[in-house]
C-alpha cells in the first residue's frame, strides 16, 4: 500500500469553511498553510496508546507533504492519525493532559486508498472555559444522577487538577473515586475523551461475610464504575457539541445545516485537555 498527501493547518477558518465545506470547492491557498515535520503514522482500527506501535508512519517535508508505504497490512480497517507541534505543544502546561494529536481519521481499508492522493486539513481552536464542562454542570448533572438512583441519598464531585474526585453513600454504604479524563486516541471517533477510574474505594455496612450474603460487592462496584463511565461519555458529547459550534461560530452564514453538514465532514480530536482548580462541591 501506498499513501501519498498532504499536511494543511488552517489559517483563516471562515474562508476554508465557506470554500472547502460550504461551497464544496477547493479551500484558497491563504486560507491554510503547510506543516513540516509533523509525524504521520497508521494504526489498527481501535488499538492505539502508549503501548502500541504504528503500522508505519512517516514526516512531512516542508510541503507538508508525506508518504507511507507498507509492504504488509493487517487484513482489517485502519486509520490515520498525524501528531504536530509547536511551542505550546512542547513546553509543559500546568493541570493540563496533553496528547499532541491534530487530526484522527475514520476508519478505512488500506486497499481502498492504494496509491490515491490525500490531502489533509487541520483546523486547530482553543474552546474557551465558558464552554467546556464547568463545576456547576457536574452539580448539575450528578444531581439528575441522584434522582434517578433509588438507594443513592448523596453523591458530590469536584473537578480537580488530577481528575474529577467523586463519593457518593446511601443505606449506609459509601464509595469514592477519582475519573481522570485524556484526550482519545483511539479510532473510535464518537469520542474525544478517554476516562480511567482511579483511586477506587467502595465501604459497605456489616461484617465482610454477612455483605456477601445479602449483596454482591462486585455488582455494586460494577454498577457504580458503569456510572462514573456513562458521566465520561456525558462530559464527551458535550465538549464535542461545544466545540462543532464553536467552529460554526467562525462562519457569517444563515445556513441552519451548517453544524451538522461540518459535523459529517470533519473530525473532532482533543489535543489537551485542562482541569481548572475549584473549590466548589456539588
Amino acid at each position: 500500500m501506498k499513501l501519498v498527501g498532504h499536511l494543511y493547518e488552517v489559517t483563516e477558518l471562515a474562508s476554508f469553511i465557506q470554500h472547502y465545506v460550504v461551497n464544496k470547492s477547493r479551500p484558497c491557498s491563504d486560507s491554510i498553510r503547510p506543516i513540516r515535520d509533523a509525524r504521520i503514522a497508521l494504526y489498527q482500527w481501535n488499538q492505539i496508546g502508549s503501548r502500541c506501535r504504528a503500522l508505519v508512519e512517516s514526516r512531512t517535508d516542508e510541503t507538508g507533504r508525506f508518504e507511507l508505504h507498507a509492504s504488509v497490512l493487517p487484513d482489517t480497517s485502519v486509520f490515520l492519525v498525524a501528531y504536530g507541534h509547536d511551542s505550546t505543544t512542547e513546553a509543559t502546561v500546568e493541570l493540563e493532559q496533553g496528547s499532541g494529536c491534530w487530526y484522527r481519521s475514520l476508519p478505512f481499508v488500506p486497499d481502498a486508498i492504494d496509491e490515491l492522493h490525500r490531502d489533509l486539513y487541520v483546523a486547530r481552536l482553543v474552546l474557551p472555559s465558558e464552554s467546556g464542562f464547568s463545576q456547576a454542570t457536574l452539580a448539575a448533572v450528578l444531581s439528575e444522577t441522584k434522582q434517578q438512583v433509588a438507594d443513592l441519598e448523596w453523591i458530590k464531585g469536584t473537578i480537580t487538577p488530577g481528575g474529577i474526585v467523586l463519593s457518593c453513600g446511601g443505606k449506609g454504604a459509601r464509595a469514592s473515586g477519582r475519573l481522570v479524563l485524556n484526550p482519545d486516541l483511539s479510532g473510535d471517533l464518537s469520542r474525544i475523551v478517554r476516562h480511567s477510574i482511579e483511586d477506587f474505594q467502595l465501604d459497605l455496612p456489616g461484617p465482610s461475610w454477612l455483605v456477601g450474603l445479602v449483596v454482591s460487592r462486585d455488582a455494586i462496584e460494577g454498577s457504580i464504575r458503569a456510572g462514573l463511565a456513562d458521566l465520561a461519555i456525558e462530559i464527551s458529547k458535550r465538549l464535542r457539541l461545544s466545540a462543532i459550534g464553536l467552529f460554526t461560530d467562525q462562519v457569517q452564514t444563515t445556513d441552519p445545516e451548517l453544524s451538522a453538514r461540518l459535523a459529517a465532514m470533519a473530525t473532532l480530536t482533543l489535543e489537551r485537555l485542562r482541569y481548572p482548580v475549584v473549590a466548589h462541591q456539588g
